[in-house]
């Protein structure tokens, strides 16, 4: 498909898409291959609050996947690079201790804190916590969201994502969070940004695609930044739900296997 060979760009979803779980998409580690053959140039990005980008360097790792920190973009590291330019901000986060790294030199306080940052952090939420955090946006705090999913498609079925907590702290305060994660446009003019900068491209929005299986995080979120969306259909998807919202992809894939031999390669036959 020429359409796919035109794409110069690419944003990778990474969980749904590269992986589910703990188990590898079949054949995501030969399509990533397949990008560093061709020396196309791509970024992970992800809306994972429960994993450092350290993290997930070690677990495509573990896969066979070729990865490096610098290439992946999260959600909490955009949420980072956004607060070290508020100098002298205090912050509460309802994070998992995972991800702290990614918040290194911002001062964590539960005094007078002028952001509440809020993530997936599974079990561990609780009254408690929300109503602290509730409190403190009383107080003047504004609440920042590293994502919104409204659920998440885990090993053992579907459960609630942050977004449904998110919703909870703005309905009781009367209060807009300010979402850093996809899909935000910010969140896509960061990752293209961050290729513009780092690869000294000047490519415009319509030179990029995100792949992902998320039919708002990913298609609708990347659509509305100006990129292609290309919609796989292996991970957190309820395809009644996606096609109820009325958004189209551009590109409809089974996985991104698929995008191998759209990008002229072949898989081996021993991997058939």
């Amino acid at each position: 498909m020429e359409a796919i060979k035109r794409i110069k760009g690419w944003l990778i979803d990474l969980d749904g898409t590269i992986y589910v779980g703990n188990s590898l998409i079949p054949h995501a580690d030969l399509f990533i291959d397949t990008m560093r053959k061709q020396s196309r140039i791509f970024r992970f990005v992800s809306n994972t609050s429960r994993l450092s980008r350290s993290q997930i360097v070690a677990r495509l790792n573990s896969f066979g996947i070729e990865a490096h920190r610098d290439e992946i973009i999260t959600a909490a590291s955009a949420a980072a690079e956004m607060l070290r330019s508020f100098e002298g901000m205090k912050c509460f986060f309802i994070t998992t201790p995972e991800i702290e790294e990614e918040f290194d030199g911002i001062e964590c306080s539960e005094k007078n804190p002028d952001y509440v940052v809020i993530g997936d952090i599974g079990n561990g939420i609780d009254y408690d916590i929300l109503n602290k955090a509730f409190r403190f946006m009383m107080n003047g705090a504004e609440l920042i969201a590293l994502g919104k999913s409204r659920f998440q498609r885990d090993t053992d079925g579907m459960r609630l994502g942050s977004g449904s907590f998110v919703a909870a702290l703005e309905y009781a305060s009367g209060r807009t969070a300010k979402l850093v994660g996809k899909p935000s446009r910010q969140f896509y003019n960061m990752a293209v940004h961050n290729i513009r900068v780092t690869e000294g491209k000047r490519w415009l929005s319509a030179d990029f695609a995100m792949v992902g299986d998320e039919i708002i995080n990913d298609i609708k979120g990347a659509q509305e930044a100006g990129l292609t969306g290309i919609y796989v259909k292996t991970g957190n998807n309820n395809l009644e739900y996606d096609a109820s919202t009325g958004i189209v992809p551009d590109i409809i894939i089974s996985s991104v296997a698929e995008l191998i031999p759209m990008l002229g390669e072949r898989v081996p036959s021993d991997r058939i």
